[in-house]
């Protein structure tokens, strides 16, 4: 089948939740699937963000599915190098808000995930989701 709705599968990794403290997305595991796709929704922020009051989205990767590294390697990842913390994305001011980030990771690691990171006390927070496409199956449908 050619299209895309039998040829990928979906996990929330972050369930939608105004967020005032870091959070770690689920694990996702690539097996049977060559490529996994991570995205990031960021709703309106109640926060006047800035550089001292920011989000930063991290994609992190793991063998076994509980030792995290942050993914740093620009040819592991496709949509943008991640800086040496594993960074992709950084919400820093309102233009950032309302809307999403993703990230493909293409690494070796079998697992993988997103984190977001809260620079500063978010008092009143902000809305944030993740959900990870996976696609490439080695067995189709999926």
């Amino acid at each position: 089948m050619r299209d895309i709705h039998s040829n990928i599968a979906t996990a929330q990794t972050l369930d939608p939740a105004v967020t005032t403290i870091s959070r770690y997305g689920a694990p996702v595991d690539r097996r049977g699937f060559a490529a996994v796709e991570h995205v990031v929704c960021i709703g309106a922020s109640a926060e006047a963000l800035s550089p001292a009051l920011s989000i930063a989205c991290v994609l992190e990767q793991s063998e076994n599915g509980g030792d995290w590294q942050p993914v740093t390697a620009a040819h592991e990842v496709l949509g943008g190098p991640p800086d040496e913390n594993g960074v992709f994305a950084t919400i820093d001011d309102m233009a950032g808000d309302q809307r999403d980030y993703r990230i493909g990771y293409v690494g070796p690691a079998r697992y993988s995930r997103v984190a977001v990171v809260l620079t500063g006390t978010h008092a009143a927070g902000t809305p944030i989701a993740a959900l990870a496409l996976l696609a490439h199956a080695h067995l189709k449908p999926v």
